[in-house]
């Protein structure tokens, strides 16, 4: 199956779908694949709760900045079918600094789909979360979790690792013990990143789809499976799915 097996939203368009991104190895790529499946048959919203680089120009149609607008503009304007980047400002960062709540209330009903990054990781493919994160937006109908498979085997360390001492209390390690044994991820700390109410799911709205992403040989593929198969054993109400973003492929795991 293709990425697109993951959004309920049929030709017709019958069913509007919020979506929510969270996790580290990907969540970027997905939503802008995602956003191009959709492009020439949809009005889709592309827009952040946090903050992510401005995307480049021949990848959407419009963008909107709500810095640059007044609350009347914002509420008299009507979309065709395509993308639409929506942002408080672009900072100096060149990053998208992201809206809140009140603004995409006031925005939801223009679009057929909305694709939000709640969550940021500094390009690195583990983090820990902090209290305030993820930022998921209340009328979100699927949140979609991000796991990197490539994250497997990988030493702990603040390299490789967003908010290491999080991540650390989060897979149950204390006293620096990690440090001691010079540890690698493992299966089961991939599984208590996903189940942990602190820190993948944490602040979910709506289905909860767990996709572990660059599952493209058999030996990831095992992994992965080892990972979910521990995972819907604990919790029957994450719908999982493994597969490549970068091969726009996904399978539901049974």
């Amino acid at each position: 199956m293709s990425l697109d097996s993951l959004i309920d939203i049929k030709n017709s368009m019958d069913k509007k779908e919020i979506i929510t991104v969270v996790g580290a190895g990907g969540k970027t790529s997905f939503i802008d694949s995602i956003a191009q499946i959709y492009r020439k048959k949809s009005r889709v919203l592309l827009t952040t709760t946090t903050k992510i680089f401005v995307p480049c120009e021949a990848s959407y149609e419009n963008m909107i900045l709500l810095d640059d607008i007044s609350e009347e503009e914002l509420s008299n304007l009507n979309f065709v079918k395509g993308i639409t980047v929506c942002g408080k400002c672009i900072n100096e960062d060149n990053k998208i600094v992201g809206i809140d709540f009140k603004d995409l209330k006031k925005l939801e009903d223009k679009f057929d789909l909305i694709l939000i990054e709640g969550d940021g990781s500094k390009k690195k493919k583990l983090k820990g979360w902090n209290d305030n994160e993820p930022i998921v937006y209340e009328n979100t109908t699927k949140t979609i979790a991000i796991l990197d498979i490539t994250s497997y085997n990988m030493k702990i360390n603040e390299e490789n690792i967003h908010r290491l001492d999080k991540f650390i209390d989060q897979i149950g390690y204390k006293n620096n013990l990690y440090k001691k044994l010079n540890k690698g991820v493992d299966v089961s700390d991939l599984v208590k990143i996903v189940l942990n109410k602190k820190a993948l799911f944490k602040n979910s709205k709506g289905e909860r789809v767990l996709f572990i992403n660059k599952v493209e040989n058999n030996g990831r593929e095992a992994i992965a499976r080892e990972i979910m198969k521990s995972i819907i054993e604990k919790d029957e109400n994450i719908k999982l799915y493994f597969g490549s973003i970068k091969q726009n492929t996904c399978t539901l795991y049974k």
